[in-house]
Formats: structure tokens, C-alpha cells, sequence
């Protein structure tokens, strides 16, 4: 108990002494505070840049599907990215929600490859066969 009272009686010293102190506990405290978060590998920076890996994605697979040949797709969002925070931490991070997709494909015009592709992106994205748009692409 003797050095802590001693400590005490050097700080009170001087006021500089106390200042620095406290300066250097700030400080320790900001580096803590926050260092914590990294940005994901692979993740994306701008709402378009995920709007884009992601129309990408999807034009790849539904390409893969049986009849449908080449394609383009088209997704809109309903919200933007939704990101909580505790204190200055991210503690849970949702990418947009897709609100309607719009294929164009060489085979649109069949049934079966707009039930499946509607099929596809419904199971996706959780939305109704209502908010996805097969049409032919024009030769």
C-alpha cells in the first residue's frame, strides 16, 4: 500500500505529471478502441461494386441452366446495406435486400426456362415469383 501512496504523492507533484497520465490512458484507450475492425477479404466497398459481383454471379448461373444460353441480369434493392454497431464495433452486417431481378436470356421465351430461372431466383433471394422478369434477348 506504501507505493501506491506514493505514487499518488509524486503525481500531485506536479499537474503536468497528472496530464500526462491521463494523456497516455486516452491514448491507450483510442488504440483499443479502434484497431479492432478489419475490412473482409473480397468484400465490397460501394453499393454498385456488390451490385455488380452480384448480377455477375447470377448471369453465371442462370447461363448454367438448361436452355437459357446467353444472358444478362438485373437486380434491384429495396434497402441499402444494413451494418449495426456497438460503441464504435460492427457487431452484425447485412448486404442490401434484393427487391426484384430481370433476366434476359436466348431462351426467355421458353416456359420451362422461365420457371426455372423464376424458380431460382425466388428460392435466392426470398422474394415472390411476382419480382422476377424473364424476357427473350433480341438476336
Amino acid at each position: 500500500m506504501k507505493k501506491t501512496t506514493d505514487i499518488i504523492a509524486y503525481l500531485k507533484a506536479d499537474k503536468r505529471r497528472i496530464f500526462a497520465l491521463l494523456a497516455a490512458i486516452l491514448g491507450i484507450a483510442l488504440i483499443f478502441f479502434s484497431g479492432g475492425e478489419k475490412k473482409s477479404e473480397g468484400g465490397s466497398s460501394t453499393l454498385s461494386e456488390y451490385k455488380e459481383e452480384l448480377e455477375e454471379e447470377l448471369t453465371e448461373l442462370c447461363s448454367s441452366i438448361d436452355g437459357v444460353g446467353k444472358c444478362k441480369v438485373t437486380v434491384t434493392f429495396s434497402e441499402g446495406e444494413s451494418v449495426e454497431y456497438k460503441g464504435s464495433n460492427v457487431t452484425r452486417q447485412e448486404p442490401p435486400k434484393v427487391m426484384g431481378v430481370t433476366v434476359i436470356c436466348e431462351g426467355g421465351d421458353e416456359l420451362h426456362v422461365k420457371r426455372e430461372i423464376s424458380e431460382c431466383m425466388t428460392a435466392l433471394f426470398d422474394i415472390g415469383s411476382n419480382r422476377v422478369c424473364v424476357l427473350k434477348m433480341e438476336k
